[in-house]
């Protein structure tokens, strides 16, 4: 239960301290009651009230404020100070830990902010569009060397700021930068995000070169970046009296073994000072410091280069993925890659079974649909929970159950996907420590249960579609049009693939994919021809099969209409399906279209997966009917396991078996009135779709 503080605003669940406040009627956009809610992510309830009391504050700035017009460059300026100030605290933070470890005074902890500053200088300075190498008359290189920076700097200067520069190329940069750009009520333009970019780099830049408070008791003369010459001061020289005469260092004797006249009290010259200057440094710590001296034996792959190993694995997978395949252990990787982020995983090396054990929960506790909004798609790990969390409140308050969890097949898919992209890493030869999913992976449902999932309609639940404005008449051609009743009948994807998922079962894109090619005719009808054309690919080698043309289908005018957008030049069968402006999924698109019609037609009525059920209707009415479930399998495009008749000694049932088989299933399209050929206009003319749109096609890249 949530515990009250005497700040306005501030309650404590457990032992974290929460800010909850009303959200003033000022802000018009948001509906009126409802509330702010942001983890403070602390238990001390002294720090818990301050934090509480600056948000109350900025909440009344705001309030106050909120019709005030502010320039761009006003709010990037905020936006700077915003950068700065948090990475001052966190740097506080580190300086802080490090004097409690007894390194309060250490030269190197400056050098080191002052090395990643520099780097986020140059970021800011030159952005990110651009590669420096800051060698020979690399303009970087001028910049660092005019601003007093040492050369002998700047090899870990340059490895600063490539790691930099590659976080900045990763695809989710550009998406924290709309997100920062957003909070800070900047206007979302390319020009003003490369204003962002450059101001981010350069308030963390700010804080990284601020070291006069934070490194307080460093001795500035032992650093080249303050005036000193550590780095080209010999140990020996710079106190040769420490040297105890009667006790010499191992190296000392032996470089002296072969001298008579020296003894162990002569000072020693000056080449032998410079061979003791080099023994100390035979074992320094390496400059990658997070990775180790592990990286001296094994390669480790970033973290934030785990889309990059992922796009290879996709190339190598080449025709055997699909698109959606390809997008699927896309969107895994990302996920799995923020998780990582989220717990201060660095490299692949440091990937752990508890992590793998982290992402299975992170499942379940994300909204159900995330994949499906794009504002969601480019979420953090803990933004993905928090988002949850609001769901799970709106349904605890309207008393209906939350959308929230991956389904069981998902996870199994995601699984998959997983496992294919650390094989992918490990067998490139990075260090991948043996993972299971045993005890994670959902099981596999049981062939009864796999029974009962999908509901197979009969020809009865189908037929009130055929009722529908589609085929009766329609007000107009447009998509909101089609499903009025009126008086025009069109010819296209809407009006014939529902008859053929009815009659035949096949996959959506099978048929959505269709070309004017794959139209043929034997001796006893019109065959259509399942296989790959240069609009999609088939899903197995079994799905290659040739089907009759159903009798209705010939007499509802379909071989005009085929005949009609054969001469008008569309390679496409069905070319409203597709747009001029993207290389978009024609089985996603009649999706979008039909579904709202068999809405409309069944009601409350309407089953799950409704257009995949078409085909599973199908196969059970076949059944019903007495067909042999491998001629099923083989109208299906399926192919029966457990017989090696089957399988190994005959081939998939010929054109005349599946006329025979398919009699079975009862016309129920016979209401449908045929109308002579009328064609959508667009498509007539053979002009764009009016529903492409470009901002679509762009969107569509970017996810």
């Amino acid at each position: 239960m949530a515990v009250r503080h005497e700040v306005e605003n501030l309650i404590r669940r457990g032992n974290i301290f929460y800010w909850r406040a009303r959200i003033p009627s000022v802000f018009v956009h948001c509906r009126p009651g409802s509330r702010l809610s942001l983890s403070l992510h602390c238990s001390d309830h002294r720090k818990a009230q301050i934090i509480g009391r600056k948000l109350n504050t900025r909440l009344a700035e705001l309030k106050m404020n909120s019709k005030e017009a502010m320039s761009t460059k006003k709010q990037l300026q905020i936006l700077f100070e915003h950068v700065r100030d948090e990475e001052i605290e966190r740097l506080d933070d580190i300086s802080t830990m490090a004097k409690r470890n007894g390194r309060g005074g250490d030269v190197v902890e400056m050098e080191l902010d002052l090395e990643v500053g520099w780097a986020c200088q140059l970021l800011a300075k030159f952005g990110t569009r651009s590669e420096l190498s800051l060698e020979g008359d690399c303009s970087g290189l001028t910049y660092l060397l005019k601003n007093g920076v040492p050369a002998s700097h700047v090899d870990a200067i340059r490895a600063n700021y490539r790691g930099e520069l590659s976080k900045a190329r990763s695809p989710g940069f550009e998406d924290g930068i709309r997100r920062l750009i957003y909070h800070f009520e900047i206007e979302d333009t390319a020009l003003n995000r490369e204003r962002a970019m450059s101001k981010m780099f350069e308030g963390r830049a700010a804080a990284l070169l601020d070291i006069d408070e934070r490194h307080d008791l460093v001795d500035r003369t032992l650093s080249e970046f303050t005036g000193g010459g550590r780095a080209n001061t010999s140990v020996i020289e710079k106190k040769p009296a420490e040297v105890e005469p009667t006790a010499p260092p191992p190296s000392l004797v032996l470089a002296n073994e072969s001298q008579s006249e020296p003894t162990a009290t002569v000072i020693p010259e000056p080449e032998e000072i410079a061979y003791l200057d080099l023994s100390p440094r035979v074992t320094p710590t390496t400059e990658k410091g997070a990775l180790g001296t592990q990286q001296l034996n094994q390669r480790t792959v970033a973290v934030t280069d785990f889309e990059q190993e992922c796009e290879k694995l996709i190339a190598n997978m080449g025709k055997e993925w699909e698109p959606a395949t390809a997008r699927d252990a896309m969107a895994l990787v990302r996920m799995f890659k923020s998780v990582l982020v989220e717990h201060g995983v660095e490299h692949s090396g440091q990937i752990e079974q508890y992590h793998i054990g982290l992402l299975r929960q992170h499942f379940n506790d994300i909204p159900t649909n995330w994949g499906k909004s794009g504002r969601m798609r480019v979420m953090s790990a803990p933004e993905l929970r928090a988002e949850a969390d609001k769901l799970r409140k709106a349904a605890e308050a309207s008393k209906t159950e939350a959308k929230v969890g991956l389904a069981a097949g998902t996870i199994r898919k995601h699984f998959g996907n997983l496992q294919h992209f650390l094989k992918h890493l490990k067998g490139h030869g990075f260090e991948i420590e043996t993972w299971t999913f045993e005890g994670l992976r959902p099981r596999k449902p049981k062939a009864g249960d796999i029974r009962r999932q999908q509901y197979k309609p009969t020809p009865d639940d189908v037929a009130p579609i055929f009722s529908s404005p589609i085929y009766t008449g329609a007000l107009g051609h447009l998509r909101g049009k089609r499903r009025q009743p009126g008086k025009h009948v069109f010819h296209d994807s809407l009006y014939y693939l529902p008859v053929l998922f009815t009659y035949l079962g096949p996959r959506r894109a099978e048929f959505a994919g269709l070309t004017v090619d794959d139209i043929a005719k034997d001796d006893k009808g019109y065959v259509i021809i399942i296989r790959t054309n240069g609009i999609r690919r088939l899903k197995t080698v079994q799905s290659e099969r040739q089907l009759p043309m159903p009798e209705e289908m010939v007499r509802l005018g379909f071989i005009d209409y085929y005949h009609a957008i054969k001469k008008l030049g569309y390679a496409a069968l069905f070319p409203d399906l597709f747009s001029d402006q993207t290389k978009n999924d024609p089985g996603d698109r009649f999706y979008d279209t039909f579904i709202p019609v068999m809405r409309g037609a069944l009601g409350e009525k309407m089953w799950s997966r409704s257009i995949h059920a078409l085909r599973h209707g199908m196969a059970d009415t076949l059944k019903q009917a007495g067909v042999s479930p491998e001629v099923i399998d083989d109208i299906s495009g399926r192919l029966s396991e457990g017989s090696e008749t089957n399988t190994r000694y005959t081939n998939p049932a010929g054109l005349p078996l599946m006329r025979d088989a398919l009699s079975k299933y009862p016309i129920i399209t016979a209401g449908i009135e045929a109308k002579p050929i009328q064609l959508l206009p667009w498509v007539e003319k053979c002009l764009p779709p009016p529903w492409a749109r470009k901002a679509k096609n762009e969107e569509r890249r970017r996810k």
